[in-house]
């Protein structure tokens, strides 16, 4: 992985340098050793700073909306499950595929924060990491540390359909992790379609009323690029803003369906949520219906396919019911 970090770097170097990109969007080192961030890249001697390990979780995609109206050319990294949102936002038309230059990843897997965090010291530096089917290696300034795939892998990971970038201009890693096909079956959600009514109703309700309406799932969103959003609207009020379980929701139902169609399963809802709800599940339990009812393929999977749930015909027929 090490090689990859490498070919990262030197790509951008001489993007930067040939001014064929004024930006890459890439991870940088985070506030401790087991975080990356984003960094924003403008200066060729800075490339430094942009690094590849299986900590790099986040989907960058979504700084495309933050910097689409970036004179310049930007250049982006992303994995697998993240440039399935680049071809959402392309078939949104909310970027503009001559204005940027997609860096495209090979991903290997990427590890669980948590575990990372128990047992990588404090004092450690990561300087290698490598990833297969025995587990990650990171090489450190204090030793060898392992991670079975068991322990270590996201879930999201686990059922990830390309982990080889559907979009790319540059591509780094020969082979990506792949996922086991059982686990790409939607299992998850069938166990918990197939519970009884007052079963489903309370596991949401459980999760539902310890949300805090922060909003870190919406703003974290790549699908979610409306210029006004409905829920910060007040005239009219269509969503109130009380933080209970009735308009809690409410707010999660409405937005799992302004979504669909276009959720990619990349995961940053989940993963941003700081009360832990399975959002993921909601997402996915609507991947699986437009799949069984529309015969669509993941959503960003393909940018000639016209996406379900995105376009109309006027010779649509009506229900008369």
């Amino acid at each position: 992985m090490k090689g990859i970090e490498e070919q990262i770097r030197a790509t951008s170097s001489q993007l930067l340098a040939t001014g064929d990109v004024q930006m890459v969007i890439g991870y940088g080192a985070g506030s401790d050793n087991t975080k990356t961030m984003p960094v924003f890249i403008k200066r060729a001697e800075d490339v430094g700073k942009l690094v590849f390990n299986p900590l790099c979780v986040s989907n960058l995609a979504n700084y495309l909306l933050q910097w689409k109206n970036f004179e310049g050319k930007i250049a982006i990294v992303v994995k697998g499950c993240d440039s399935r949102s680049i071809i959402r936002l392309l078939q949104d038309k909310q970027i503009e595929r001559e204005k940027i230059i997609v860096l495209g990843v090979s991903c290997p897997g990427q590890l669980k924060s948590g575990q990372a965090e128990a047992k990588i010291p404090a004092d450690a530096v990561v300087s290698e990491a490598a990833v297969d089917n025995s587990g990650f290696k990171l090489q450190t300034s204090g030793g060898l540390i392992t991670f079975s795939l068991d322990e270590g892998l996201l879930e999201k990971c686990r059922q990830c359909e390309s982990s080889r970038p559907v979009i790319s201009d540059h591509l780094f890693g020969e082979k990506g992790f792949e996922a086991d096909k059982a686990d790409l079956q939607f299992n998850d959600v069938a166990a918990l379609e197939g519970a009884p009514l007052e079963e489903k109703s309370s596991y949401w309700d459980k999760y539902f009323e310890r949300c805090l309406r922060c909003y870190a799932c919406r703003n974290s969103c790549p699908a979610c690029s409306c210029r006004e959003c409905v829920f910060d609207m007040v005239e009219p009020d269509w969503v109130a803003k009380t933080v209970n379980l009735s308009d809690n929701s409410a707010f999660h139902l409405i937005r799992a369906f302004h979504v669909a169609g276009r959720c990619t399963d990349c995961g940053e809802c989940e993963r941003v949520c700081p009360a832990d709800i399975p959002l993921r599940t909601l997402n996915r339990k609507i991947i699986k219906d437009i799949k069984e009812l529309f015969g669509a393929p993941m959503p960003g999977s393909d940018l000639e396919a016209l996406p379900a749930l995105s376009f109309y015909a006027v010779n649509d027929p009506e229900s008369q019911n």
